[in-house]
């Protein structure tokens, strides 16, 4: 239960650290940097482009090494990232210390997963993965504010800088952790391939279409669309204000997970299609409250998304096998979260800004019918 806890408690601080930071990535590339969409894409492309390599390597290294000092050292080298980032000059240099950014949340992630997996039984294992989620996800609201705050007064560089003095506190948490981050079993595995992603794909196609749904979506929420909001008038502090309640809507749905979790592609099926009603929202309308109402329905969906498919995909593996099978969805995940925000980039240039929600909507109800039709059939 300490493990748990220390786990919640800097998924905490690092939630705020990113809640206060990530909506203004986006808007600091337009605005300071004068990137187009579809270079302010290819920054968040950088961003979740580890994510699709490193699990490969991290889910390995989470069965045979500490897992609390490769938590510490993702959140020490976020750290890094966000004050190299608040002297960028360039959409290049930003693209290089938002790729530092995403290998730091490579490390991060599947760490603080594992923990949570090796130190739970598998009966309680979706209650703990809510409880860390509730853990980031209140971070992630509250930090929103912070940085409506810290705008009211500094500009976007300071913002990273005390992003990343925030992240500093995270440390403690990660460093205690190392005595419940011992590997569980020795046993050597081979490494994770694409052919072993290309095996768990097939083996669960509904799951795998979702998550990558998900990425895909989520990716953009926070690569991409803040600058989308900000070309519709919206100003800096309501953009950290729209974020807050987004967060608001994800905490505000944590507490019926463990229920909808019995319900498993059911509840995927949901996820999805509040994601593309979302979406139809963010295409159709572009006020401040349109915009509120599709952030929290998107919200509502991204706190049903992630515990849920982390109990079907971790449910009867072994506890020394969890980092390499997490490892493969991770990376999956990976490649989601770095095709979203470039192919959105590259279409908002091509159609215009709204184009690519869309394509979102449409995709979305299409694979919340086929999961339907699938089941009944």
């Amino acid at each position: 239960m300490k493990a748990i806890i220390l786990v919640a408690v800097c998924a905490a601080i690092v939630g705020v650290s990113y809640g206060m930071h990530s909506p203004i990535v986006p808007i600091f590339a337009k605005e300071e940097l004068g990137a187009d969409f579809s270079q302010v894409g290819l920054v968040g492309m950088a961003n979740y482009l580890p994510y699709m390599f490193a699990p490969f390597f991290v889910g390995m290294m989470l069965d045979r090494r500490n897992k609390g000092y490769i938590l510490a050292s993702g959140v020490g080298l976020s750290m890094f990232s966000l004050l190299l980032l608040s002297t960028a000059q360039s959409v290049p240099e930003a693209m290089v210390f938002r790729g530092m950014a995403g290998v730091a949340h490579a490390l991060f992630w599947p760490a603080c997963e594992v923990l949570i997996s090796t130190n739970s039984s598998p009966e309680k294992r979706v209650k703990w993965i809510a409880l860390f989620t509730a853990a980031w996800v209140g971070g992630f609201m509250a930090g929103p504010l912070a940085g409506r705050l810290v705008l009211d007064f500094f500009d976007y560089r300071v913002l990273f800088q005390l992003s990343a003095a925030t992240m500093a506190a995270a440390l403690v948490p990660a460093f205690l952790l190392v005595r419940h981050g011992r590997p569980v079993g020795m046993e050597k595995h081979r490494g994770t391939s694409l052919a072993n992603v290309k095996h768990e794909v097939t083996s669960m196609p509904a799951v795998s279409a979702v998550l990558l749904y998900y990425a895909i979506t989520f990716g953009v929420i926070l690569a991409v669309y803040p600058a989308y909001m900000k070309t519709a008038a919206i100003t800096d502090q309501d953009i950290e204000l729209l974020f807050f309640a987004f967060g608001i809507a994800r905490f505000a749905t944590l507490p019926f997970v463990q229920r909808l979790a019995v319900h498993g592609r059911s509840a995927l099926v949901a996820a999805v299609a509040l994601t593309a009603v979302g979406m139809l929202i963010s295409f159709a309308f572009t006020s401040v409250w349109s915009f509120a109402a599709a952030l929290v329905l998107i919200g509502i969906s991204t706190s049903i998304f992630y515990p849920v498919t982390f109990n079907i995909v971790t449910r009867n593996v072994p506890l020394d096998k969890i980092g390499s099978k997490l490892g493969i969805y991770e990376t999956l995940f990976g490649m989601g979260w770095t095709a979203g925000p470039l192919a959105v980039g590259l279409s908002s240039d091509a159609f215009g800004p709204p184009s690519p929600y869309l394509a979102f909507a449409v995709i979305g109800a299409a694979l919340a019918g086929a999961i339907v039709i699938r089941k009944k059939s």
